[in-house]
């Protein structure tokens, strides 16, 4: 029953998706379009986020990534999901900034993520203190990760994309991506080991 009730709801998402999309490429509809974003802002926020390890960058790509959405929504041909195509242009800008500004951006300080969840607002205050210090400790582990690398660990270990869809999403091909995750993930081993106590003390 589980399983039936998500395909259902599921099913009703994409829907709900597809209608708003039709919607803004039809007459570009400004509330079918604000709804899109209130549907994928805090996911492409997020990814902006991991790979610029900076608040401000990610809040303002992730709108220059919108603009550029509702501005290209027209070329959107349905041959992938929806958040898909989103995705790539998010992935674009990312790969963008981090070479004009790679140097500047791992200077920066870390800078937690500040979105709270509902189950966050019911931890206590030693609770959330550890939480922010662990996400602090692995936001600076990534950011340490080689640029050519990071970005593929990312997509690949916190997104969840397979091999085949981070090849699209940065214009290369599998092996290649393969390789750069195998490198990546290297260069975060090596560097979890260096800090031992730490990976311990945060039972990784």
């Amino acid at each position: 029953m589980k399983d039936i009730a998500r395909n259902v709801i599921e099913e009703v998402s994409r829907n709900y998706e597809d209608e708003l999309v039709k919607k803004v490429q039809k007459n570009g509809d400004r509330e079918a379009f604000y709804r899109l974003v209130r549907l994928y802002d805090a996911r492409i926020y997020s990814v902006i986020y991991r790979v610029l390890h900076n608040r401000e960058d990610a809040l303002e790509i992730a709108q220059d990534v919108f603009l550029q959405v509702f501005k290209k929504i027209k070329q959107y041909r349905w041959e992938s999901p929806f958040y898909f195509w989103i995705q790539r242009i998010a992935v674009n800008y990312s790969i963008n900034r981090m070479k004009k500004y790679s140097k500047d951006v791992l200077k920066k300080a870390v800078e937690p993520d500040e979105t709270q969840t509902e189950a966050s607002l019911v931890q206590t205050p030693e609770q959330l203190y550890e939480g922010a210090a662990k996400k602090k400790f692995v936001a600076n582990a990534l950011a340490k990760i080689s640029e050519p690398y990071r970005m593929s660990v990312i997509l690949k270990d916190i997104e969840g994309f397979s091999y085949e869809e981070i090849a699209a999403l940065t214009d290369t091909n599998p092996g290649t991506v393969k390789s750069r995750i195998n490198r990546g993930r290297e260069e975060l081993r090596n560097i979890f080991l260096a800090q031992k106590d730490k990976v311990k003390e945060y039972g990784m």
